[in-house]
């Protein structure tokens, strides 16, 4: 049995980068073989090895809302790159059921790192205000709010693949019809946390980069945004939309190797771009052009030429290579999004981009490049490769928008609900020591929380269903070390910023420690939504499954103690009720599978934009479960007669609380004491609403 499978159009594009605020002059600029580098103005780098970035210099890069308070640079680069986008595809009005996606790794850091480090003295409440800016939901609430877009929504982090993944996660909304158009991207400025971070790390070149140059010292930061508008091919062709370029095909993985050091033989890499391909029934021999990672380090350069020759074989001597990389920077965050708008435009105009910078091509890589200017060629088929620390990857396979739509995929049935886990620790507890010492003496408490949580998930239920991937969500991340290291970096200077703690300061460092630890492969990134990371999580780890492309899927939420977020953050979010106990912590996480006993609870309707009236009729025995608002949104909907239960978790977060409630949730289904259960947490006017159901199988 086969469903009507979503074939994914772009139709617009929006590109803020250090070329241009746009993305026609951007990709002018590209093809011309212009860079944007320049010396670093955002703050001082004088005491610094590198000196240089590409920083954005349009005025038009910034959106209106610049002079706003408490809208951060990336807030207002990502804005004006996702009004162009919607611009380009010809949407001139609001539109509700617009879906959203953002990936991004710094958000408000700029704007927040001096005051994080205690640079800047503010009162207490005008500093809790600022610094509910520095979150990582922040930039998509931005942008859904300026744009009135209140469909399915998410914020990805997998460092510096976080745009790829935001671009893959919209893709798998519209192909499998629960968003009939999404806008989807990355956003990231610079800042001085992460210049410092890679300077340290040693992996910045003094001059500008030389992506797979038998010289190469190292990568060049940039920033900047990138939105790409997607829509299903009948939703394009029912208002004439042009069609820029399919997406036919997207993969998403981990190496669970190492947080910064890419694994050599390209194993994980080569997996991705198969399976991307294959899922747009793409043949190496109708391949173009690969927009490479390329980041002119030594060993990610010559992991991405393995991946590449292990994966296209002997047609890799044929196919053009390119960085983009050598002209607008490593945007972190934002790269895997501002590179596959670039690969849409080449393929659309029919333009290979040089590699600048590339004077004496490493032969031992075996790549086929094009060099000084672009090069006027049909492209047929074309990837877009990205790779970030933890060794989180993706794929993304566009085609010429002549190409043959694919086959409808098989139907899948409802997500199963393996095992859960609740795991609420006293902040004096050494977590680390719970833990295999060699393999976690990095880790700090975020990290531990996460390992531990979903070690205990797996091993209840009873190992691995194969390949598991990871979604964890964090209201505020790991401010105690990023605060930590800030305030060495401004009282004792940037000699004295931390190699070792830097990777381990990314949102996506927790879940990227844990797939290494625990050796998970399948897609592992990282989410926040401040008091609904937990739910916000769940509905990304359900949408990948819905992909059909992975067997199972760790979700949920670890909020670890932090003396900063206990004096400054925790009374804007913690009840009234609550107000005299301190902030305490915890982890939730489930495991989702595709397959799995009948008398697995099942997830039998999901939502992050859910209205009363769109919940299923409760059956049987049910339990309702919410906070807040869910009472008026519960007796709203079909559910108004069953029991809401609002359970207080003493000792926990209270941004921790959504994930307790799943997992009593599932808990209430797999001891018999309800046949359905509804949790729901309302977020503005929807709500994040799940449905979870246990059958009697009979005998």
């Amino acid at each position: 049995m086969t469903s009507s499978r979503q074939r994914v159009a772009v139709t617009g594009v929006g590109i803020v980068s250090a070329l241009g605020g746009t993305a026609p002059e951007t990709f002018a600029r590209l093809c011309a073989g212009e860079h944007g580098f320049g010396p670093v103005t955002l703050f001082d780098v004088s005491a610094q090895r590198c000196q240089l970035a590409a920083e954005v210099k349009s005025d038009a890069a910034l959106a209106p809302e610049a002079s706003t308070d408490g809208w951060s640079r990336t807030d207002r680069m990502a804005l004006a790159a996702a009004r162009e986008a919607l611009a380009h595809a010809g949407i001139d009005r609001p539109d509700p059921d617009l879906a959203v996606a953002v990936g991004g790794t710094t958000a408000g850091m700029l704007e927040a790192e001096g005051l994080l480090a205690g640079q800047t003295q503010l009162s207490p409440e005008l500093a809790a205000e600022r610094l509910l800016s520095y979150p990582l939901s922040t930039p998509l609430d931005r942008v859904r709010t300026a744009l009135g877009a209140e469909g399915p929504h998410a914020t990805a982090c997998s460092a510096c693949s976080s745009g790829a993944n935001a671009i893959g996660l919209g893709a798998s909304w519209v192909e499998n019809g629960r968003a009939s158009r999404a806008l989807v991207g990355g956003a990231d400025a610079l800042c001085r946390l992460t210049f410092a971070g890679f300077d340290a790390l040693g992996v910045m070149s003094p001059e500008p980069c030389r992506p797979f140059d038998a010289a190469r010292r190292g990568l060049t930061l940039g920033e900047g945004a990138a939105f790409l508008l997607l829509e299903s091919a009948a939703v394009a062709a029912a208002r004439g939309a042009r069609v820029l370029s399919w997406l036919d095909g997207w993969s998403l993985g981990a190496e669970a190797h190492h947080i910064t050091h890419p694994e050599p033989s390209g194993a994980c890499g080569a997996r991705l771009i198969t399976r991307a391909m294959a899922r747009a029934r793409l043949d190496p021999r109708e391949l173009t052009w690969v927009n490479a990672h390329g980041t002119a380090t030594l060993q990610n350069d010559a992991a991405e030429a393995r991946a590449l020759a292990v994966a296209l074989g002997p047609e890799l001597a044929r196919v053009f290579v390119s960085s983009c990389k050598g002209q607008i920077g490593h945007t972190l965050g934002a790269s895997g999004a501002i590179e596959a708008a670039l690969t849409v435009l080449a393929v659309e105009q029919g333009k290979v981009p040089p590699t600048v910078g590339l004077e004496t091509p490493d032969l031992e890589l075996g790549l086929r490049h094009v060099v000084g200017r672009a090069m006027p060629l049909p492209i047929r088929a074309a990837l877009s490769l990205s790779f970030g620390f933890g060794g989180a990857g993706t794929v993304l396979a566009f085609s010429e928008r002549a190409r043959e739509g694919v086959p409808a995929k098989p139907t899948t049935g409802p997500s199963r609900v393996r095992a859960a886990l609740a795991l609420a620790t006293p902040p004096s507890e050494p977590l680390v020591d719970r833990l295999d010492a060699p393999r976690s003496r990095r880790f700090d408490r975020a990290s531990a929380l996460v390992t531990l949580c979903a070690s205990a998930v797996l091993e209840r239920a009873g190992g691995s269903p194969g390949e598991v991937g990871l979604v964890a969500g964090s209201a505020f991340g790991n401010v105690d070390r990023t605060v930590a290291f800030l305030r060495r970096f401004f009282e004792r200077g940037p000699r004295f910023a931390s190699p070792a703690d830097f990777p381990h300061l990314l949102p996506s460092a927790p879940a990227g420690n844990a797939s290494i630890y625990l050796g998970l492969t399948g897609p592992v990134l990282a989410t926040a939504d401040l008091a609904t990371s937990a739910e916000a999580a769940l509905c990304i780890a359900l949408a990948l499954l819905e992909d059909d492309r992975v067997d199972a899927l760790l979700a949920g939420s670890a909020e670890p103690h932090d003396a900063v977020s206990e004096r400054l953050l925790s009374p804007l979010h913690r009840p009234s009720d609550a107000a005299s106990e301190p902030r305490g912590e915890g982890a939730a996480f489930v495991l989702l599978s595709r397959t799995g006993s009948r008398s697995d609870p099942s997830v039998v309707f999901w939502s992050d934009c859910a209205r009363p009236d769109e919940l299923p009729v409760p059956e049987g025995r049910a339990r309702a479960f919410g906070f807040g608002g869910a009472e008026a949104f519960v007796r709203a909907s079909s559910w108004r007669d069953v029991p809401l239960e609002q359970p207080s978790f003493v000792g926990v977060p209270r941004e921790a609380w959504g994930g307790f409630a799943l997992v009593r949730a599932v808990e209430a289904l797999s001891s018999d004491a309800a046949d359905q259960t509804l949790v729901v947490s309302p977020r503005g006017p929807h709500a994040f609403a799940f449905v979870f159901e246990r059958r009697a199988t009979g005998p």
